[in-house]
């Protein structure tokens, strides 16, 4: 049992102690009004008896929606028991109020009473053994009570006009001592069914202290032949109900905490898959980007339209740059954070385009970041894709420049622009214009590979007639240390 639950079980026990004298309280309504041994005292225990039977029924309400919450067999036939008992018992109490010669059924043990707890065992037995809780256990708690209430009133009539005596169990009778000792070891077997079930030991526990504190209850009633509910059996009814209803409140909460869990689990999960769905999207957006550079320069390397030099020599150096960073890509091994020189990212960025038939204009500046290697190459890539893209490849220009403390690497073209509808969320996952036939994942992956390494990714305003989108790079500058 874990700490919050031992906390729970002994509070609740404290809890169900106070229920149990808050069902007291017709007593100190007597008191107050006075007349302590007239005939108020008799109806304030059967007004006792009777708001225990109503909770009762509610702890039977509540153990039945547990049963739902946690798919359990044995709590559906608890939710049975408690019902059954209230239904065949309140009726009981009313007619006790009305007819002085019923009043006995509300408090002592009655020959209607084994049958009564033979139910109770079955259902309980029948719980344990179900896979999975009935759809209609109030209604089959109503209906057995109703049962029991007809055949507790049936075996009064029959013994009151055959034997001329009542079906109130005596000491002095063998077969009433022999019905009494069989109603508490069937309430003994009831016991052990719960002992040895999934409950929680300390559930079982305390609805086993409440049988016993009932069966005590009734027992000294008819031991003492009493014609009116002796304060002391009432007070038994009362923590038995109490037990019971606390008990089925303690388990409720205990299911609805492990359903919020649940649900909390099953939330984080989905976030994990969504992630990983994400990330897999991410790595296959960039690898076709990635394998149509590669796939244009090793066509033009196999057609035999570039003689041996410097740019073949170029051409074959960013293929196998390329090709080794998408590996890195797919198998998710991030290269660390390094001093990079921006012009040896942006050579092979270059070439790789030219090779696809896209012109980008770019002059060396020398300038040094610290940052990913490959995360840089790839975001770089992801702005001169778009420029090729979306912009038809005009006048696409990659500029860098020393900030204070930072590098800005600048990314613009001459193409018509963003559409003004996705310029507030264009840095959003699956964001993209409506005459895009792209994902909206490169320019969100790119930003967070940046951010990721201390750097930034905005887009900024140009103005101009020949002006499209513009994109700047900021990231950290290396410190010079041969200066």
């Amino acid at each position: 049992m874990s700490r919050d639950e031992q906390r729970g079980t002994h509070s609740s026990w404290w809890w169900g102690m106070a229920v149990a004298v808050m069902l007291l309280h017709p007593y100190l309504v007597v008191g107050v009004l006075g007349d302590p041994d007239g005939d108020r005292v008799a109806l304030a225990g059967h007004a006792v008896i009777l708001l225990s039977d109503l909770m009762l029924l509610g702890a039977g309400v509540g153990l039945a929606l547990d049963a739902r919450l946690s798919y359990d067999g044995l709590r559906a036939g608890m939710a049975i028991a408690a019902t059954t008992v209230a239904v065949q018992d309140a009726p009981l109490v009313l007619l006790g109020m009305l007819d002085p010669d019923l009043s006995a059924h509300s408090y002592r043990l009655t020959n209607g009473h084994l049958i009564t707890v033979l139910i109770v065992l079955v259902v309980i037995h029948r719980g344990r053994q179900a896979r999975a809780p009935g759809r209609h256990t109030v209604v089959v708690g109503v209906l057995l009570g109703l049962a029991a209430l007809t055949a507790t009133l049936a075996l009064h009539a029959l013994m009151t006009r055959w034997e001329h005596g009542s079906a109130f169990l005596t000491t002095d009778d063998v077969p009433d001592i022999v019905l009494m000792v069989a109603i508490g070891a069937v309430l003994a077997a009831i016991g052990l069914e719960l002992r040895h079930s999934p409950l929680p030991a300390w559930a079982s526990t305390r609805i086993g202290v409440g049988m016993l504190a009932i069966l005590a209850a009734r027992l000294y009633a008819t031991v003492v032949d009493a014609m009116t509910p002796p304060p002391v059996a009432v007070v038994g009814v009362a923590v038995f109900s109490a037990l019971t209803a606390t008990t089925a409140a303690s388990l409720l909460r205990l299911s609805l905490e492990q359903a919020d869990a649940r649900v909390a689990h099953y939330a984080r999960l989905a976030a994990d898959a969504e992630a990983e769905v994400k990330q897999d999207r991410e790595v296959a957006h960039e690898v076709r980007s990635t394998a149509a550079g590669i796939a244009a320069a090793a066509r033009l390397l196999a057609s035999g339209r570039v003689p041996p030099g410097p740019r073949r020599d170029a051409l074959e150096a960013m293929v196998d740059s390329e090709a080794a960073r998408l590996g890195r890509t797919v198998a998710s091994r991030p290269d660390p954070l390094t001093t990079i020189a921006v012009d040896e990212i942006v050579a092979p960025l270059v070439v790789g385009q030219a090779a696809r038939g896209h012109d980008v204009s770019w002059q060396p500046h020398g300038h040094r970041v610290i940052a990913r290697h490959d995360a840089l190459a790839e975001a770089l890539g992801t702005l001169v894709n778009n420029a090729a893209d979306h912009a038809g490849g005009r006048g696409t220009t990659i500029t860098s420049s020393a900030d204070g403390d930072h590098v800005e690497i600048r990314v613009t073209d001459n193409g018509p622009g963003l559409d003004p509808a996705v310029r507030e969320r264009l840095f959003t996952w699956g964001s993209h214009g409506t005459a895009s036939d792209g994902q909206g994942i490169g320019l969100h992956r790119a930003r967070r590979l940046l951010l990721e390494q201390g750097g930034t990714l905005d887009l900024v305003e140009e103005t101009g007639p020949e002006h499209g989108a513009a994109f700047v790079i900021r990231l950290p500058r290396a410190v010079d240390r041969t200066a």
